[in-house]
């Protein structure tokens, strides 16, 4: 197992797609702990999983559903009334996704 060492340009990477701003005088502390997260998943890497049989899920509950029944819903008009921006009957929410 190999230590990786997490670059400040990584830490500066993760942190615009995570939309976070990190002051420069922690740049070095991220990248540390960064570092020491990867490096534990190195050390869970190794660990022999050989004898343990997957699993889908944590409890043994299968395809818990309930009838498919007409409900009355909300229209548009009450749906949008407490929205702070709208767009004629749709919702404007803020952009999420850059295109770089």
């Amino acid at each position: 197992m190999s230590k990786k060492k997490i670059t400040i340009d990584e830490v500066k990477h993760i942190a615009k797609l995570s939309k976070l701003e990190i002051p420069e005088d922690e740049l070095d502390y991220y990248a540390t702990e960064m570092g020491k997260i990867i490096n534990y998943f190195d050390l869970l890497s190794g660990v022999d999983t050989s004898s343990v049989e997957p699993m889908i899920h944590v409890n043994k509950d299968k395809n818990v559903t309930r009838d498919d029944k007409v409900e009355t819903s909300l229209n548009s008009k009450e749906a949008i009334k407490n929205c702070s921006e709208t767009f004629g009957q749709f919702i404007k929410i803020p952009k999420v996704l850059d295109k770089d």
